[in-house]
C-alpha cells in the first residue's frame, strides 16, 4: 500500500493506517526535530501534538502533495511554537537555534572511512551557520527538492537557493582551509554522490 492510500484510509478513520503512518514518519520527524531543539522531550511532545491534531481533524484536512514534507513542516511549526511560545517562526533570525544532535553531520561522518576525514568534515559542518546546516540536512539527508525545503522551512524558494549556495560555498572555503588543498568542491561532490547524495 502506498502512502497516498494510507493517507486516504486514515482520513476515512482507519486507526491501523494512522498507526502505520506514525510508525513510518515519527522516527524521521524525531531526527529532524532533534536538529531544531536538543530537548528530546519537547520534540517527542511536538510529534505527539502533530499526530493528535491530524487525528482530531482528519475529516477536514486535504491530501498533501508529499506526506513527508507536510509532517516535517507541521513538526517544525510545532517545535518552534513550543520554543518561542507563540512567536511566529517567520520572524526568527537566520541564526536561530538549530541544535546539533545525532543527525546529518553524524550520518555523513559515519559514511567516511578515514578518521582524519571524519574529523575534518565534522569540524567543517559544525562551523556552518544554523540555517545553512538545516538546508544541507533537508537537501542532502532528507533528499527534499528546493520547493519542498522552502515549504518545510517556511521561506521562499529563492531563499533556499541562496542558503544552499552559501552553505556549499562556505563548505568549500572551510574544506580548503582545513584540508590544505586536499579536497576540492568537485571531490566533495563526488564523495557525497558516492554515498547517495547529489549536489
Amino acid at each position: 500500500m502506498n502512502e497516498l492510500e494510507l493517507w486516504i484510509n486514515f482520513k476515512n478513520g482507519s486507526e491501523e493506517d494512522f498507526t502505520i503512518l506514525y510508525r513510518e514518519y515519527a522516527p524521521i520527524m524525531f531526527r529532524y526535530g532533534s536538529k531544531l531543539s536538543n530537548d528530546r522531550e519537547l520534540v517527542k511532545d511536538a510529534i505527539q501534538q502533530v499526530f493528535f491534531t491530524l487525528w482530531k481533524s482528519k475529516e477536514n484536512i486535504s491530501t498533501p502533495y508529499s506526506i513527508k514534507n507536510y509532517l516535517l513542516k507541521s513538526l517544525r511549526c510545532e517545535v518552534i511554537k513550543k520554543l518561542t511560545r507563540g512567536i511566529a517562526y517567520e520572524t526568527l533570525p537566520e541564526e536561530y537555534s538549530f541544535e546539533e544532535a545525532t543527525s546529518y553531520e553524524a550520518d555523513l561522518i559515519a559514511l567516511q572511512t578515514s578518521e582524519i576525514n571524519r574529523e575534518r568534515i565534522a569540524s567543517v559542518l559544525a562551523q556552518l551557520p544554523a540555517r545553512q546546516r538545516e538546508v544541507i540536512f533537508l537537501k542532502y539527508y532528507s533528499n527534499l527538492k528546493y520547493e519542498e525545503i522552502a515549504a518545510v522551512m517556511g521561506i521562499g524558494q529563492q531563499s533556499v537557493y541562496k542558503l544552499t549556495y552559501k552553505a556549499i560555498d562556505k563548505l568549500q572555503q572551510l574544506l580548503a582551509k582545513v584540508c590544505a588543498g586536499l579536497f576540492s568542491l568537485a571531490a566533495l561532490s563526488e564523495q557525497i554522490q558516492n554515498y547517495g547524495f547529489v549536489l
